[in-house]
């Protein structure tokens, strides 16, 4: 999107929001009330004043009949054409004088030229831009009229389609002129804001041009949400005290309105800002809030560190978050008070454990695997207590073994069966399992537990796993400190039946 200039300030580009107040017809054909409208103007912070330049025969004929009579239900409904807009003109002899004020108060001063003879006019004057209302953009011999000034072009797009549109811009360019606006408008008077479909500003900004809002509607809302979707100009019709009434007194802002509208487009412009990442200047002293780890009970040299004496807290001043799984299942090197933050100097390398194999079961191994599940222990402590007959841990033998999602394996140590582990993939997770295992009941009190998590671990990674999770009965007070050992942390019940866990195997990404 371009930008151009219009007096002394930019549209467009990286400029601020250009803010137009519309005098049109609140003057009341008081002159000294257009005077004052245009200083309350400039005291709100608008950026220009905009006038219309017509007269009631420019626009229309003098008749009553039917169709030139206002059908519209609104206040002007019942009137006739030539009559209203004799009402609401800006009478010509005044404009120069308009001029000059706006500009001894700091405002830009433009108008909307409605034929040729208003183009001249107006020229003459010196206007740094021109309007063209929504009414007349279809009518390309005007517009064309208008474009071969050289002046900067404000074209409302009120009713009009892609191809009006088009053709009114080909018209501007084909004459040479290149600084355009679109304003998106609804020409309804007033606009009710659920019409307004301002996502239809991105079509507009395809063209290529500077894109605005000529803002029908009786409050700010839909023009300060036109800022954060890119506008760079806003229009909105302006009047001293709308209670004394005139053609378009129902639909524009007072004084303190447009105080309001220029406060809250500046805010949402400053809010938007620029892409930005990271702390700013106001949260550099939030980041001494951030988490990290610290060491939450007191630690031994060579205690392991665990989910019970290790967590992510705020303060920031410990390791970062990211590095709980890789600290979890490492030993202290030294003595740690609790509360205080985790550093890789405190931190040594992974608590041994029993070296364990791991090697697909078979169906020979059935006979020992259901004596594993069947045992007291193991069922008391197993997700499911019942017994496991027979002819259902076949048929579980039978499902499993070969299966892609679901593995079973025996784990060995110096030769001898010490237990077994299964691994169930997450159909919605593919790279994340679900860790079961059963240590032999003679096997129990030697530490196979992490080592046969260890080994699975191993293994899960070469299976393209890089998250594990797993289920304890919260009686398990020997699974859970095993579970501890191995580097599981969020250890979280569910219900009075299970306790979850998990444990993320590969560094989390930007580690």
């Amino acid at each position: 999107m371009g930008s151009f200039r219009v007096g002394k300030r930019t549209v467009g580009g990286d400029a601020p929001v250009f803010i137009v107040a519309e005098l049109s017809a609140n003057h009341g054909n008081d002159r000294e009330v257009a005077l004052r409208t245009i200083e309350a103007a400039a005291k709100a912070g608008a950026d220009a004043i905009k006038l219309q330049t017509y007269t009631p025969d420019t626009l229309t004929l003098r008749s009553d009949a039917p169709l030139f009579v206002v059908r519209t239900k609104n206040e002007w409904a019942g009137r006739t054409l030539h009559d209203l807009y004799a009402e609401a003109m800006t009478p010509w002899e005044w404009h120069a004088e308009l001029f000059d004020a706006a500009r001894s108060f700091g405002l830009e001063c433009f108008s909307t030229p409605f034929d040729p003879t208003a183009v001249a006019f107006l020229e003459a004057l010196g206007a740094p831009c021109h309007k063209v209302a929504s009414f007349e953009l279809n009518d390309l011999p005007l517009v064309e009229t208008v474009a071969r000034t050289g002046k900067p072009m404000i074209l409302s797009t009120g009713m009009a389609t892609l191809g009006d549109i088009e053709a009114a811009v080909a018209t501007c360019r084909g004459a040479g002129n290149e600084n355009l606006a679109l304003l998106r408008c609804v020409s309804s008077y007033p606009a009710r804001p659920e019409t307004m479909d301002l996502r239809s500003l991105d079509a507009l900004r395809s063209f290529g041009a500077v894109v605005g809002l000529s803002d029908h509607t009786i409050e700010n809302t839909v023009a300060i949400a036109s800022v954060a979707l890119g506008v760079k100009l806003i229009e909105k019709h302006f009047m001293l005290d709308r209670s004394v009434g005139g053609p378009d007194a129902f639909f524009s802002l007072d004084p303190a309105q447009l105080t309001e509208l220029v406060r809250s487009v500046r805010t949402t412009e400053a809010a938007l800002g620029r892409p930005r990442f990271g702390a700013g200047q106001d949260e550099k002293a939030s980041t001494a809030f951030r988490r990290s780890l610290f060491v939450s009970a007191p630690l031994r040299r060579g205690q392991t560190l665990t989910a019970a004496n290790v967590r992510s807290v705020r303060p920031v001043n410990g390791l970062a978050p990211r590095w709980l799984p890789a600290v979890l299942g490492r030993v202290a090197l030294c003595d740690i008070d609790a509360a205080t933050p985790l550093a890789w100097d405190l931190v040594g390398p992974p608590a041994e454990t029993v070296a364990i194999t791991l090697r697909p079961a078979t169906v020979e191994d059935g006979p020992r695997l259901l004596t594993w599940r069947n045992d007291e222990t193991t069922r008391a402590m197993s997700r499911t207590t019942s017994v496991v007959e027979p002819e259902e841990h076949a048929a579980f033998l039978q499902r499993t073994i070969g299966s892609d999602d679901r593995l079973l394996f025996i784990a060995e140590a110096g030769g001898r069966a010490v237990g077994m582990a299964r691994l169930d993939r997450d159909p919605r997770t593919p790279t994340s399992f679900e860790v079961s295992l059963v240590v032999a009941p003679e096997e129990r009190g030697r530490g196979m537990a992490r080592g046969i998590l260890r080994a699975v671990e191993a293994e899960a990674i070469r299976l393209g796993g890089e998250h594990l999770t797993a289920e304890l009965r919260p009686t398990n007070a020997a699974s859970r400190k095993a579970f501890e050992a191995a580097g599981y942390y969020a250890f979280v019940e569910r219900g009075e039946v299970m306790v979850a866990c998990e444990r993320r195997i590969v560094p989390f990404g930007g580690a």
